[in-house]
């Protein structure tokens, strides 16, 4: 019996012994409420927030889908898929997917530590611009989604992406409707505006930015009138760069003259933009520009230089030249490790411009056409004469894909002009057929134009609906 009890007693000390190890956390262990405790520590989970973002699934699509690549001559088997326009729900979209998801779970866990902490008064600024920013990003982050996953923008009734502005690892959320996405949005930017105020610094959100997003989202949805005031408030406070700073601008990342928001590129994120199209140890080009956009750049254009590299070999007329894109060059910063000019004056131009149009003011839109081209060719260009909404639309379009060529746009510059233009995604046959079997179309009413949901996504969550044709 006296054995028995002490075997009990010691068996009782296991368990007791047992519970509290379990119970303990490693000396190094780091949980939420630890992670931030300081309004220090706000400010670096701020930095990793905008650290991120990431340019370049959009820059990949809207480049290489599009009509603006062709294959290169020293391609292995590169990005095959989007220039056979492949985009299927096991791997289209899913960089933007993730990427812009991991940016909102990032912000919205920032939120929560925000709430635990309380700054003293020489702490309160710095606090009020690390959560203005943090809306500010976490808009941006769901507008990309709902640009490029949602079923139609102008129809606040229709399927947009879940909105998430809360922290969970077990929740299962369904689409948003458009509208619901955009009130959310805009919210975020109104707080985001009103914390940011007095702002200057182009590598983080400032009141301009607030405004910029603003526009894009008012072309997008149809707005035109707000499109216009908001593009006009953007443009009466930057100048349009000139040919020596605009070349600067990408050659060396060293003029921001008309830069509203760059994403700073530095060591340890590195995200190597010109590795969508070349070998950037080398420099070898595996997908390049195409031939149609070549023709288009007139060599007094600035914009030939930028987008050109120097060490592209153009060959005799009539040979299928290598057309090396140089708009990201190795010297500019690092080893290929640019900045990303994601908000500039001359689209705020082109959005008034597009919105004026759509308005059937063509006489303002093609004046701000005009000083694009004029800053651009470094000499006075006179407006064209536009005869209808088509008309406008087409050469706005037109210089769209002149001006932002290879900055994630060219795709949903197409995508959003189909009811005025009826034209899809059209290559030229020497960067299609020519060069194998690769389409010269998509079509206006593609399934191709909504971005489907990752699979592995509708697999963990049902309440997930996917996208048509997918």
């Amino acid at each position: 019996m006296k054995n028995n009890l002490l075997i009990a007693f010691l068996f009782s000390i296991t368990l007791m012994g047992c519970s509290d190890q379990l119970e303990r956390f490693p000396i190094d262990s780091l949980v939420e409420e630890t992670a931030f405790q300081t309004v220090e520590d706000l400010q670096r989970g701020l930095s990793a927030v905008i650290g991120n973002y990431s340019p370049s699934a959009l820059v990949n699509h809207n480049s290489v889908f599009t009509d603006n690549c062709k294959l290169g001559v020293n391609n292995g088997g590169q990005q095959l898929n989007n220039l056979n326009q492949i985009l299927d729900s096991q791997t289209g979209g899913a960089g933007l997917w993730n990427n812009r998801y991991g940016m909102i779970n990032d912000a919205n866990r920032l939120f929560a530590a925000a709430e635990r902490i309380t700054p003293d008064a020489s702490e309160q600024a710095d606090y009020n611009n690390i959560l203005g920013q943090a809306y500010a990003f976490r808009a941006l982050a769901h507008w990309d989604l709902l640009l490029y996953f949602g079923f139609d923008v102008t129809n606040p009734s229709a399927e947009g992406v879940p909105y998430i502005d809360f922290v969970s690892t077990t929740a299962t959320p369904a689409r948003n409707t458009v509208g619901e996405v955009l009130t959310g949005i805009q919210d975020d930017l109104t707080e985001a505006k009103t914390r940011l105020a007095g702002a200057t610094d182009i590598s983080f959100a400032t009141p301009d930015f607030v405004d910029f997003v603003r526009a894009r989202i008012a072309l997008e949805t149809g707005d035109y009138p707000t499109a216009v005031s908001l593009a006009s408030s953007i443009i009466a406070s930057y100048p349009l760069a000139d040919q020596s700073q605009y070349f600067n601008m990408f050659n060396e990342d060293a003029d921001t003259t008309e830069v509203i928001w760059r994403y700073d590129n530095v060591q340890g994120f590195s995200y190597n933009i010109a590795g969508t199209w070349i070998f950037t140890g080398t420099g070898g080009g595996f997908v390049e520009m195409s031939n149609e956009l070549f023709g288009l750049l007139d060599p007094s254009d600035v914009r030939q230089a930028v987008n050109v590299d120097p060490a592209s070999l153009l060959g005799a007329a009539g040979a299928n030249p290598e057309i090396l894109i140089g708009k990201y060059p190795p010297n500019a910063d690092t080893q290929y490790i640019n900045d990303f000019k994601g908000m500039r004056v001359s689209e705020a131009y082109l959005i008034r411009a597009e919105a004026n149009a759509r308005l059937s003011q063509f006489g303002p839109a093609a004046n701000d056409v005009a000083a694009i081209r004029s800053a651009r060719f470094g000499t006075t260009v006179a407006p064209l004469t536009y005869s209808s909404v088509a008309n406008a639309i087409e050469d706005i379009i037109a210089e769209r894909r002149l001006e932002l060529a290879y900055e994630g746009h060219r795709y949903n510059d197409i995508k959003r002009v189909r009811d005025v233009l009826n034209v899809g995604i059209e290559r030229i046959d020497a960067d299609c057929v020519d060069l194998g079997s690769f389409p010269c179309t998509l079509p206006v009413d593609s399934e191709k134009w909504i971005f489907p949901i990752p699979q592995a996504e509708i697999n963990a969550n049902t309440n997930l609906t996917q996208a048509p044709g997918y």
